[in-house]
């Protein structure tokens, strides 16, 4: 019988544990297209409290509590700053454009971190001519930086520039929690300083699909809306719900061990001749390595590995991904590390 395969392309591959699934199969469900599900409600009460904010919405993805918020908060031709790797822009096949007909203002960042200054940089100014900047975009943690966490200093900067000059400032923080535990920063602090905010529950959290999606209620009432449009609208989704109940109670603290064994692998492929690390250190649980002086692309040794059990993303031709989560392991650390040396030999 073959191993189970060591999947570290993203914490997207967890699974429900028998625990979240017991939970799951006892949810008291409703219509929550309706506002009529206990325990969607249960949830959004809940997350709304953690973070500080008025109201929440449940939504079947990232993807879409991100195009909601960029549709709610911005027209035609208007413009988001933020930097070039966020997920919007890099990850969703155009969909800010094709849904919302905006484009992108970039700020120079690094790992996805920018302070006031750079912000400042690219405010359009109230012109005939020029479009309007409609939202300030901060991904805490940022994906293409490797997990970096958004220092709160700078966050707290980018808060006054918003306040000053009426421009909404939103958190992708589709892997939060994350930033939550590699900081200690409670949550409601990082609420404090956005007027929106996101998280997903089926990325580190293991909840099998979902996310939610806080602001003020008036932005909550517009985000309903929108959901709709984009075909979001659940029916009878306490059974997901519950889901993310569960996790919020059970699977926060745990992401420490995600981060420590994100760490180790980082500490186990950094002498693994022909792979460099894109990143000198691993904040929290992503880990991204260049193939290129190994004279393989990063596809062939992805297939390489997949073969020896251990799956691998490949994020561009010499650019590979693992990601730790709640289903991997320190052996299964030690079986991945072996099985990309192996691959590059």
């Amino acid at each position: 019988m073959n191993p189970r395969l060591i999947d570290l392309r993203s914490d997207t591959a967890t699974r429900p544990t028998l625990e979240m699934r017991e939970v799951m199969s006892r949810a008291e469900v409703g219509d929550d297209s309706s506002g009529e599900d206990p325990t969607v409600n249960r949830l959004l009460e809940k997350s709304a409290k953690i973070f500080g904010k008025e109201a929440a919405i449940f939504v079947p993805s990232g993807t879409q509590a991100n195009q909601i918020t960029i549709n709610v908060y911005t027209q035609p031709g208007e413009e988001v700053i933020a930097d070039s790797g966020c997920h919007p822009y890099r990850s969703e096949l155009g969909a800010a454009a094709l849904i919302s007909s905006i484009q992108f203002s970039f700020v120079s960042a690094d790992r996805g971190v920018y302070d006031r200054k750079e912000a400042e940089s690219v405010i359009r100014p109230l012109s005939e001519r020029s479009p309007r900047s409609a939202i300030i975009w901060v991904e805490n943690t940022h994906n293409a930086g490797g997990g970096q966490v958004f220092p709160l200093d700078k966050l707290e900067e980018l808060r006054a520039l918003s306040n000053e000059q009426n421009i909404p400032l939103h958190i992708d923080g589709a892997r939060i929690f994350n930033a939550i535990v590699a900081s200690g920063i409670q949550p409601e602090v990082w609420g404090q300083h956005c007027d929106s905010l996101s998280f997903c529950l089926s990325k580190g959290l293991g909840c099998p699909v979902g996310s939610i999606l806080m602001g003020t209620r008036e932005f909550i009432n517009q985000a309903r809306k929108r959901r709709k449009i984009l075909g979001g609208s659940w029916r009878q989704a306490g059974i997901l719900a519950a889901a993310g109940l569960h996790a919020l109670e059970h699977h926060v603290e745990r992401l420490e061990e995600d981060h420590q064994n994100a760490q180790l692998f980082a500490e186990k492929t950094s002498g693994i001749p022909g792979i460099r690390h894109l990143y000198e250190t691993t904040p929290t649980n992503i880990v991204y390595m260049d193939t290129t002086e190994s004279g393989k692309t990063a596809q062939e040794i992805s297939e390489m590995t997949k073969k020896k059990g251990v799956a691998l993303s490949v994020l561009g031709k010499m650019t590979l991904r693992a990601v730790t989560h709640i289903d991997i392991n320190r052996e299964d650390i030690d079986r991945g590390a072996k099985a990309l040396a192996e691959a590059v030999a």
